[in-house]
């Protein structure tokens, strides 16, 4: 009975060092970063409303963003250099606030220079995620042009090929009232990329290329904790019956 109780008492003491790690969340990135209201330059047809972020466990993020601008793509001209005003780069920065943007999703040039939504059958509604070395201020994108918001990066320049990711749109804002936003969806996986694995915040910044306004913040990511799996937990609860037993029937002895 001795050796009964004491591989029980191994079992415990193994137990309680031997857990697996599971997700206690399904998302470890699940938030809203909020936009001002009505400040928008030019008017609020470059108006941002929110982004929505959610990194899912298996590893997929999705970027949602609402705006009035998706109507307005590329129909408006600065007059210098790339002048027609159109979507800028998803910016992502693996470091948080402390350090500059590391990855973008990048569109596709067929899409970034189509005109307005309305009068297009489609857009390719394709992209690339990528690493980039540095960004494009909303300035060096059109050509210095004084009709653009100066200090803001609306694209990235990129490192390598990249993964080909899906972005889509979702035009809401078709009532006569115009009082919903348009949604431009971003969706690209980063398993396997150190550098998003070792984040514990991400920063996001989206603009259109001339940066009449701007939707940027930084988000905490909700790493796993480590729980029991339950078969752990039930032989931990049977060991620690048995040293309670035990304790129980030392003590009966002794005091006998």
């Amino acid at each position: 009975m001795t050796l009964i109780k004491n591989v029980f008492k191994i079992f415990a003491i193994t137990a309680l060092f031997s857990s697996a790690n599971v997700f206690a969340a399904d998302f470890l990135v699940d938030t809203t970063i909020d936009d001002a209201n009505n400040d928008a330059v030019g008017g609020w047809k470059y108006e941002i409303d929110k982004m929505d972020v959610q990194w899912a466990s298996d590893g997929l993020i999705t970027v949602d963003i609402y705006t009035n601008f998706v109507d307005y793509n590329n129909e408006y001209s600065t007059g210098y250099g790339n002048g027609n005003i159109v979507l800028g780069d998803l910016l992502i920065g693996t470091g948080g606030a402390s350090s500059p943007f590391d990855y973008a999703f990048v569109l596709s040039d067929a899409d970034r220079e189509r005109t307005q939504y309305y009068s297009q059958d489609h857009w390719n509604n394709t992209g690339t995620f990528t690493e980039i070395g540095s960004t494009v201020s909303a300035k060096e994108y059109h050509n210095n042009s004084s009709q653009v918001q100066d200090g803001q990066v609306v694209a990235g320049n990129t490192i390598g090929t990249g993964q080909q990711s899906a972005w889509s749109v979702d035009r809401q804002n078709t009532g006569p009232n115009r009082d919903n936003y348009d949604l431009i969806s971003f969706s690209f996986n980063v398993n396997g990329i150190d550098a998003f694995q070792n984040a514990s915040q991400l920063a996001f910044s989206w603009a259109m290329s001339c940066a009449n306004d701007v939707v940027d913040g930084v988000v905490s990511v909700n790493r796993p904790t480590s729980v029991p799996e339950p078969t752990t937990l039930l032989l931990m609860l049977i060991a620690l019956g048995f040293m309670a037993k035990s304790r129980k029937t030392k003590a009966n002895d002794f005091s006998a």
